[in-house]
């Protein structure tokens, strides 16, 4: 018998597994300590509430304009949001809103609007009650009535000063609380059951038909203006923004919100109004009215059904992006940037400042949020810019980068760069040069710095500084910037692929010089100039006629011609792009050498915008009227939408190492357009800025600030005394004698003729003698936009052709009255005659303003 014999304890080969599964355990410790440390050191948090305090200035009774506070000193002659109107006494009433914010000290200061003359700072008494600070103080006698000035009120307590900007002015004349009560009659009236008295006010267009409430116009139907059958109620107070003051016309802006029940739960929408009002001893004139409104999205106000995601009261225009499969679409809206994933079956709120729509400093809606990108999942680049209304930046005007992590719901800071522009100078300057690389790479372009940021390393570099707006172009998909080195026009442009950092030139042909124009996409637009073409115009500025436009396509890492232009006999002076068109603004030029303006041209993309994946549409709803629906890719036959569920995102905020400051380097007068309290457009192209002020009822400031351009002119301007020919000039040529007429009046007494047969344009024989002004080239405005500088008192060069000019010094409603330095006599003419004779001379305009 053969025995077996067993060892004591566990076998071997158990033994064995057992060190192996040990072994995994150890190691998967090891792992998941890694993981959890590096989870601990990113800390996921959500958006902290607001803390700065409100204050309202009180006016005109029971008005008030409300002020948010910035942490860092701004800009204050870009700080534009409202006018206080002070009463005959110039006094000043205060109330803070200050909760849980400690307040040691109240100061005020009030500058000059060029913020170079200092009129007085002082410090305040206040009073406390519960959470109210109130306090006021009488404004200095030193202000000039009708005049301008900027109010800058400090809080301080031990950690900080906050910053708080406006203007005041005490008007005289100007009619300002009966405007006032006029715009509150019609807020009023239009929420009421009955607006019909409102019907005398507006203009309605008979041949458009509209039920969108998201923006309503003079032009719109009496339903509209309304609010036709949506039954909201206001919540809380109007707040009153007066951003225009004169003696014939004032605007302002009310901003308030709207409630409405819907199944026991409350929808709120953001409101503003705009108002421009004249006001007159037989009646009260509404020349302009624009009111805007939005629905707040939350929890209990998104709708879906099926595969439409129905977001409300809106502009149509969303900005959005989509997956290529149709099933995740992220868009943007009231300020804040929202995530639909159907598959998922999950809406998202990606980033917000609201929480509380009652609390205004969460609703101030000075900041935008623009999409960058989109990959299949979902994960995103996007750019929060403007007024941070809350947060670790709460109170700092700037732009903010961020990576939204789809798989893990994540929004990642990665950069915040500071400005001290207001959000509307931001907005209006802001780039389309905003671009992310696969390899954490960032470019951005900043007030004409082209500034290059590694988000790995956390290094900055300039790439570029003092680039104006002619000199670059911008691809649509943000990869590709194009540019010159000159100012005007240039022998090579460069062409650089962001994502790979390489770059190329295009270079002109012999005798020709080349100009970046725009992108269609990724396609580059430019225009060639032949130098023997390049002129000087009847004011002295330099012309470059582009005889041809080329569109290359650039994706190779060098240019294919796709499509020229050319048409014999005609120039291309500009261009202008909508959708996939392209607008030629084309001119002649005659034997003489007479810019003439000609019929616009277009060029237009057949192929045009791809069909989205997720297309956007419009319904009518029996309460909202008309809402605004994403179409999601659809459900498969038998599948149930069922629960969709409503989540916040994470947020991992950066470090201070990760805030960045950019200064402007731009190096041109830049013009702003100002519609309202909004900035509608940023240019260095002063016709351009006119334009779209005078199609607007806007002004146009300039970057000091000073006005340069208001739409209310006076209906009249007696003739500008003082306008004779110089002595050493009598028996000079038309052009010489207008320009020594021009100086004479303002006190100077040169030899014009002298100055042109030397080289001297009208531009440059102005610049060098009127000290203390600037001088202004209007060739190609109209004549009707040119009568705002005689309505100033200063006489306007207007070139007649072959060394003739005369100035414009005087009109009315149906004439101008203009002075002839031939036969040193003033005479009449139609406004309608005036305008063709100018336009057939290339409507050489030129004049000044003070300094």
């Amino acid at each position: 018998m053969k025995l077996q014999f067993h060892k004591k304890g566990i076998p071997t080969n158990i033994l064995k597994r057992m060190a192996v599964l040990f072994v995994v355990f150890i190691i998967s410790v090891v792992f998941f300590e890694i993981i959890t440390n590096i989870s601990e050191s990113v800390k996921v948090s959500k958006q902290s509430d607001a803390t700065l305090p409100i204050v309202s200035i009180n006016f005109l009774g029971d008005a008030s304009t409300e002020l948010h506070g910035y942490v860092n000193e701004m800009d204050p002659a870009y700080m534009r949001d409202a006018i206080i109107p002070l009463d005959s006494e110039r006094n000043v009433n205060i109330s803070i809103q200050c909760k849980d914010f400690d307040v040691d000290s109240l100061e005020y200061a009030i500058l000059s609007l060029d913020t170079q003359r200092n009129i007085s700072k002082n410090k305040l008494n206040f009073n406390k009650k519960g959470d109210i600070i109130t306090a006021s103080f009488q404004a200095e006698n030193l202000i000039e009535k009708n005049e301008e000035y900027l109010l800058v009120l400090t809080i301080k307590n031990d950690e900080r000063e906050v910053y708080y900007y406006t203007r005041i002015m005490q008007p005289e004349g100007c009619n300002e609380e009966e405007i006032l009560d006029f715009a509150q009659y019609f807020h009023k009236t239009a929420l009421s059951d009955d607006a019909g008295d409102l019907a005398t006010y507006i203009e309605p267009d008979p041949y458009t038909t509209s039920e969108d409430l998201s923006h309503v116009t003079i032009n719109s139907s009496l339903s509209q203006v309304a609010y036709g059958t949506f039954d909201g109620k206001q919540v809380g107070d109007v707040r009153v923004s007066l951003t225009d003051i004169s003696t014939n016309y004032i605007t302002l802006t009310f901003n308030y919100l709207l409630t409405r029940k819907n199944d026991d739960k409350s929808e709120y929408y953001t409101c503003s109004e705009d108002f421009r009002i004249r006001y007159t001893a037989d009646r009260i004139y509404l020349l302009a009215y624009d009111r805007t409104m939005e629905q707040l999205l939350d929890e209990d106000s998104v709708v879906i059904k099926n595969n439409l995601l129905n977001i409300g009261i809106t502009d149509p225009n969303v900005q959005y992006l989509s997956n290529e499969t149709g099933t995740i679409v992220s868009f943007v809206q009231n300020g804040s940037l929202y995530e639909y994933n159907q598959t998922d079956r999950k809406m998202k709120e990606i980033f917000t400042f609201v929480d509380d729509p009652t609390d205004p400093r969460l609703t101030y809606d000075q900041h935008q949020v623009l999409l960058l990108n989109i990959d299949e999942s979902g994960t995103m680049d996007y750019v929060v810019y403007g007024y941070m209304n809350s947060g670790n930046h709460e109170g700092q005007c700037g732009i903010n980068l961020f990576h939204y992590d789809a798989i893990n719901d994540v929004s990642t800071e990665q950069v915040f760069i500071t400005t001290s522009s207001s959000y509307q100078i931001l907005n209006a300057n802001f780039s389309e040069l905003l671009y992310e690389t696969a390899d954490n790479d960032f470019y951005i372009m900043v007030n004409g710095t082209l500034l290059y940021m590694s988000l790995n390393e956390l290094t900055t570099k300039e790439l570029m500084t003092g680039l104006d707006d002619a000199q670059y172009a911008v691809s649509g998909s943000r990869r590709y910037l194009a540019w010159m080195d000159e100012a005007t026009v240039a022998e090579v442009i460069h062409i650089m692929d962001l994502e790979t950092g390489s770059s190329f030139d295009i270079k002109a042909n012999e005798g020709e010089v080349l100009k970046p124009l725009a992108f269609i996409e990724d396609d580059f637009i430019y225009g060639a100039v032949k130098k023997n073409d390049i002129m000087v115009d009847g004011a002295g500025s330099t012309i470059y006629p582009m005889y041809k436009l080329t569109i290359s396509g650039i994706s190779t890492g060098k240019a294919y011609e796709q499509k020229t232009y050319q048409k014999s006999g005609y120039y291309i002076n500009n261009i202008d792009l909508e959708s996939y068109t392209i607008y030629l603004d084309r001119i002649k030029i005659d034997a003489d050498g007479t810019i003439l303006p000609a019929e616009e041209d277009t060029i237009k993309n057949s192929v045009g915008e791809q069909n989205k994946a997720v297309p956007i549409n419009t319904a009518m709803d029996d309460v909202k009227q008309q809402v605004v629906i994403f179409s999601m890719t659809p459900l498969e036959e038998d599948e149930k939408l069922g629960k969709v569920d409503y989540e916040m995102t994470g947020l991992v905020l950066a470090d201070e190492s990760r805030t960045v400051s950019v200064a402007s380097a731009t190096s041109s007068t830049q013009y702003f357009v100002y519609v309202g309290s909004k900035v509608s457009l940023a240019t260095d192209d002063l016709i351009s800025a006119i334009a779209e002020a005078d199609a607007n009822m806007g002004i146009v400031l300039d970057n000091e600030p000073k006005y340069v351009w208001k739409r209310g002119r006076k209906s009249y301007q007696n003739t500008i005394t003082g306008i004779a020919v110089g002595s050493s000039d009598s028996e000079a040529s038309g052009m010489a004698r207008a320009l020594s007429a021009m100086l004479v009046h303002e006190g100077e007494n040169v030899q014009v003729h002298n100055l042109i047969e030397s080289g001297e344009t009208p531009i440059s024989i102005l610049s060098r003698t009127l000290k203390g002004y600037d001088i202004l080239d209007l060739t190609g405005a109209s004549l009707t936009q040119v009568l705002y500088y005689v309505n100033l008192g200063n006489p306007v060069y207007a070139y007649t052709g072959d060394d003739t000019a005369v100035l414009i010094v005087g009109y009315d409603a149906a004439n101008i009255i203009y002075f002839d330095p031939l036969t040193n006599t003033n005479s009449k003419m139609g406004i309608s005659d005036a305008s063709e004779y100018f336009e057939q001379f290339g409507n050489v305009f030129v004049s000044y303003i003070n300094e």
